[in-house]
C-alpha cells in the first residue's frame, strides 16, 4: 500500500524536521545578503548546501519542491516541520506539475518564495538544471544564489558531498545578488550554465574567507570519488 508507506515516510521526515529545529538552536547564524531582496523572488541552492540555508528559511513564506519517492516523502515531513510548504515532484517524476504548483502559489500571493535545489535529486553534482531559469521567467522574478559555510562541518561521502554544520558552530548563510532571468542567455541550458559558475564562484569565496580553505573541488574533479559513508572534518 504506497500510501501507507508514503506515510510512514512523512512521519519520519517530520521527525527529522523537529532535529533540525534543535539543530538550529545550537549554531550561531550570520546572514548575509548582497542586495536587498523584492517581494518575491527564486532561492537557488545546491542540494550539498541544504541544511544552513534551511536553517535561515525556517518559518518563512516559502515554498521547495520534494520528489514523487520515499525521500520526496521524508523531505515533505522534514519541510512541514520547519514551516516550508512542499511541492511534489521531481526532473524525473512529476517535475512539470510540481513546477506549475509552485508558479500557482506564488501568483496566488499563498507564498513569496520558491526554493528549488537546483541540482538535486540526484545530480549531476553542482550543474543547475533548466527548471530553474524556467520558473523565474515564467513568474518574472530572479533567482538569488544562496550558500552557506563553516568552519567545523561533516561532510557526507555522498553523491552532493552534502556539508553538515557541527554543533555550536558559526555558520554563515549568504544570499547573493538578485539574477532578473531577463538578463541570462536566451537558451536554457546555457542560462542555466551561467547561474552554474555564479554559484560555484559564491561557494568558492565564502568557503575561503570563512573556513580557510574550499569545502568542495571544482565540479567534476572530485564530486564522482565519493562513496558511502560520512568524513568528519574540521
Amino acid at each position: 500500500m504506497p500510501g501507507v508507506h508514503e506515510a510512514g515516510w512523512f512521519r519520519t521526515g517530520y521527525c527529522l524536521g523537529l532535529l533540525l529545529r534543535a539543530w538550529r538552536r545550537t549554531v550561531r547564524l550570520e546572514i548575509r545578503r548582497a542586495a536587498k531582496l523584492p517581494e518575491s523572488w527564486l532561492l537557488a541552492l545546491w542540494h550539498g548546501r541544504i541544511v544552513g540555508v534551511l536553517f535561515e528559511r525556517m518559518w518563512t513564506s516559502t515554498v521547495a519542491m520534494a520528489s514523487r519517492s520515499a525521500d520526496g516523502a521524508l523531505a515533505a515531513g522534514a519541510l512541514a516541520a520547519v514551516g516550508i510548504r512542499a511541492a511534489r515532484g521531481s526532473t524525473g517524476k512529476g517535475g512539470a506539475q510540481a513546477l506549475s504548483e509552485m508558479e500557482s502559489l506564488v501568483r496566488s500571493g499563498v507564498v513569496q518564495v520558491p526554493a528549488l535545489t537546483v541540482d538535486g535529486p540526484r545530480g549531476p553534482w553542482r550543474q543547475v538544471k533548466a527548471g530553474a531559469v524556467t520558473l523565474a521567467s515564467r513568474l518574472g522574478i530572479p533567482i538569488v544564489p544562496a550558500s552557506f559555510s563553516c568552519r567545523h562541518v561533516w561532510r557526507l561521502r555522498s553523491w552532493d558531498s552534502m556539508l553538515l554544520p557541527k554543533p555550536f558552530s558559526r555558520v554563515v548563510v549568504v544570499f547573493g545578488a538578485p539574477i532578473p532571468p531577463q538578463q541570462l542567455p536566451g537558451d536554457g541550458e546555457e542560462a542555466a550554465r551561467e547561474v552554474s559558475r555564479i554559484m560555484v564562484a559564491l561557494d568558492r569565496e565564502l568557503d575561503l574567507e570563512v573556513a580557510g580553505r574550499e569545502w568542495w573541488p571544482e565540479p567534476g574533479a572530485g564530486g564522482a570519488a565519493w562513496g558511502g559513508g560520512k568524513s568528519s572534518e574540521s
